[in-house]
């Protein structure tokens, strides 16, 4: 089975329209190879001009930022970050209640209990 695409179903529709155009510009190409030639060339000249003449333009000034704006851009950051901390501390803190839920601790309970407060404590404190 075929499977039938726009491409497919446009190219099969106008098929012989598309044969005729190809054979009539076939035709006059080789009829008139000179002409083609010189306005091949001549558009190729006039987007050279084009190019580096009328097309060039300035690079257009960059707009400047607006101080409100761009102090919602740096609270949006420091959101993220405390974002991010309070997780981790919601993760040291799930912990600890494990570790709390214990009977006995032994020391390398001790010492992880110790490195988990010690987590919060620097996430907790910010230096401006």
């Amino acid at each position: 089975m075929k499977k039938v695409t726009v491409l497919s179903a446009l190219r099969s529709e106008f098929s012989g329209l598309i044969e005729r155009m190809q054979r009539v510009v076939a035709a006059f190409t080789i009829k008139n190879p000179k002409p083609v030639f010189c306005v091949m060339v001549a558009l190729m000249l006039c987007s050279l001009v084009l190019c580096f003449t009328l097309l060039r333009l300035e690079s257009p000034a960059l707009p400047k930022q607006n101080k409100f704006f761009s102090k919602i851009e740096g609270n949006l950051g420091a959101i993220g970050k405390t974002a991010g901390k309070l997780q981790r501390v919601i993760e040291i803190r799930s912990a600890l209640e494990v570790l709390l839920a214990k009977d006995s601790l032994d020391k390398k309970d001790s010492l992880l209990m110790e490195q988990l407060l010690g987590e919060i404590d620097s996430s907790v404190t910010t230096k401006k």
